[in-house]
């Protein structure tokens, strides 16, 4: 039993009570860069461009490293090349880069999200010619414990940035899913499919950017891709702050 005038928190209203804490010292206290520990924000522009990046020969759509302009995959065009027409990541998922967008995901260090979707919004190609953004929703009660999408949270600031409008109520998560993490590519497909819905709205534009905060395989943003090519558009490409290689 509870003792008298003690009340249950509930794990939703825990989880709203951490964020609020988590921004209000964000908003009271001085920050503290990331990666060179000094005052005056959460990531240093400097500090980001030392990240590690995602360079070198990279598929031009699924940005699969050690491969030409085209990996055989998406060069053939066939039932097994991605649903998405070009995916594009600023860094790779590993060193200080990793290490931002776990605390930022788990942790609550939202502040980390802006300055790694500013550099994602550089690596969008401007033949894309991007109409709309669309981030990668979390499931309601992963949504609901966090607190937080952090896809959404970077999708505003890259839209923000290619001077485009946000929607986030374009698509949906029917499906809840066990977490990515540790699962082979296959079973990555698996897990997700069938776990998205899009909205169809009056119109929808021709051209829309998926955002997510890392991406291994690709199979979110696939999914997310076949969802919305359902629904009618044409053209969906992906962004991801990093990529796991």
């Amino acid at each position: 039993m509870l003792p008298v005038g003690h009340t249950r928190v509930s794990d939703g209203r825990r989880s709203v009570l951490v964020r609020l804490a988590t921004e209000a010292a964000e908003f009271l206290l001085p920050q503290r860069c990331l990666v060179c520990g000094r005052f005056g924000g959460a990531l240093h522009p400097q500090c980001v461009a030392r990240l590690p990046a995602a360079e070198g020969a990279r598929c031009q759509r699924c940005w699969r490293p050690g491969v030409g302009a085209w990996c055989g995959r998406c060069a053939a065009s066939g039932p097994d090349a991605p649903a998405f027409d070009g995916l594009r990541t600023p860094f790779e998922f590993g060193g200080d880069a990793r290490r931002a967008i776990l605390e930022a995901k788990f942790r609550g260090v939202t502040a980390l999200l802006p300055p790694l979707a500013r550099a994602a919004a550089e690596v969008v190609p401007v033949e894309w010619g991007i109409e709309a953004v669309v981030p990668i929703p979390l499931a309601r009660g992963r949504r609901r414990s966090r607190g937080y999408n952090q896809a959404e949270i970077a999708a505003v600031e890259v839209a923000r940035r290619l001077g485009v409008p946000v929607r986030t109520i374009w698509l949906r998560r029917i499906r809840e899913t066990p977490a990515q993490a540790g699962l082979a590519a296959e079973a990555r497909g698996r897990n997700l499919r069938g776990a998205f819905e899009a909205r169809r709205p009056d119109s929808l534009p021709a051209r829309v950017l998926l955002v997510d905060d890392v991406t291994t395989t690709g199979a979110t943003f696939e999914e997310a891709a076949r969802a919305l090519r359902l629904a009618g558009v044409s053209h969906v490409y992906a962004l991801a702050c990093a990529r796991e290689d």
